[in-house]
């Protein structure tokens, strides 16, 4: 995949979850969930369970929508081990000139990046992305927390590059709760993505939002300097998910998100996935969720899976992309040592537009149903089943106040995702 620009708008890079908004839930209907589902989110209660989750703007809207309110309630419901995923991206300024890229050798290794060229200096900000876990975050602040970072190494004989990664409160007075124990000189003679990683140790004490950082803030970096992908771990959590966003990114179909899964090469999806899965115990279990459906209905392009041709507008269009998604995603778990069978799809198409809904909304329901029936692995979630129409508009879940349209208010996407919740737990 190409890297900095690419990544911007796959991910957004500053990582701040918020608190829980207090609404009275939906309740789920009968066939919203399939059991396969519920079998896949069970495993969970006993070990590790990765989600990664694919979406439309749906997925990031307004800076929340299902990356901040899905992971919410799945957390709450099932139990947190780790934050999603930080891709680190660069945002150039203004007229500025073109962002100077990293060498080949290690940019075709990075996921994502943040770089600072030889000789030139960088700090961290929300620019190129931040890890903020709030003391309510269902992950538990005040535990054993492990900052996961994964960094770039460089040829040459340039001394510049050194770095120390920090944890820090981030409420006043912002002390730095632990540091590497040296700093990390990044030119090493190869171009390679390395992984460092950083433990604060549990504290009852500890009742305030926590930042994890490559670099201190008002600290600045001489380069060489390349940063990948950053997470949080609690090591006390031997169960539960982590909710991971791939893609979010609006005005998208499911046939835009398989051309960027496939417009570069395997390293940097590998490395996504590797992460992804690094801190996964028992059956080493990941489950993918695939919002879409909105943009779908205007995408009259050739469908991209077996049947490749169809108008991707069309329901058997639809489900051809959706394959096409499954395929890729399924051959980087597969190459980054994972199984078939240890990797779930969950098919979710855009929630409901009214009463009729949307016909092709509908159409893309049945297809998503009938695709998740044939493959072993893959399950549908039928939102207009799991929260109906009329409950969207009484409950005033659509964005700006409207009966209907394609984005919600952080209520509707905070009772979509608590009632798939108690769906899935029943």
């Amino acid at each position: 995949m190409n890297t900095h620009l690419n990544h911007a708008r796959l991910l957004l890079g500053a990582l701040v979850f918020g608190t829980t908004i207090n609404v009275v839930m939906a309740a789920s209907e009968a066939g919203a969930v399939s059991a396969k589902l519920k079998e896949a989110f069970a495993l969970a209660k006993t070990e590790r369970l990765a989600v990664i989750a694919l979406g439309d703007s749906n997925q990031r809207f307004g800076g929340h929508g299902y990356s901040r309110y899905m992971s919410r309630a799945l957390g709450e419901g099932f139990g947190c081990y780790g934050s999603d995923l930080l891709v680190y991206r660069e945002m150039p300024e203004k007229d500025a000139p073109p962002l100077e890229k990293p060498p080949a050798a290690l940019a075709e290794q990075a996921f994502g990046y943040w770089y600072v060229p030889p000789g030139h200096d960088g700090s961290v900000s929300w620019k190129n992305g931040q890890i903020i876990i709030p003391a309510d975050h269902p992950l538990g602040v005040s535990g054993n927390l492990r900052f996961h970072l994964y960094y770039g190494t460089f040829q040459g004989a340039d001394a510049g590059g050194v770095f120390r990664p920090v944890i820090r409160r981030d409420t006043p007075p912002w002390t730095i709760l632990a540091s590497g124990p040296e700093p990390i000189n990044p030119v090493t003679g190869d171009f390679a993505i390395k992984h460092f990683t950083l433990d604060l140790p549990a504290s009852d004490q500890r009742n305030w939002q926590v930042q994890f950082m490559p670099v201190a803030a008002g600290k600045s970096v001489r380069g060489p300097f390349l940063a990948s992908i950053a997470s949080c771990e609690n090591t006390d959590k031997k169960a539960g998910i982590a909710y991971n966003t791939l893609y979010a990114v609006g005005g998208k179909s499911v046939r835009d998100m398989v051309l960027k899964l496939r417009e570069g090469n395997s390293t940097q999806m590998d490395e996504y996935i590797a992460v992804v899965r690094q801190p996964l115990n028992g059956h080493k279990t990941g489950v993918v969720m695939i919002c879409s459906g909105l943009n779908d209905r205007n995408d009259h392009g050739p469908s991209l899976g077996i049947s490749a041709g169809l108008d991707s507008s069309s329901p058997e269009g639809y489900a051809d992309n959706l394959s096409a998604l499954v395929s890729e995603l399924q051959s980087a778990w597969e190459r980054t040592g994972g199984t078939a069978s240890t990797l779930h799809f969950a098919f979710m198409p855009s929630h409901a537009l009214g009463d009729p809904d949307d016909a092709k909304l509908a159409a893309y329901r049945v297809a998503a149903k009938a695709l998740a029936a044939r493959l072993p692995n893959a399950s549908s979630i039928d939102l207009a089943k799991l929260v109906p129409y009329q409950e969207m508009a009484d409950g005033k879940y659509y964005d700006r106040g409207l009966s209907s349209g394609s984005h919600l208010t952080e209520g509707g996407y905070a009772a979509i995702s608590q009632a798939l919740v108690n769906a899935l737990s029943q």
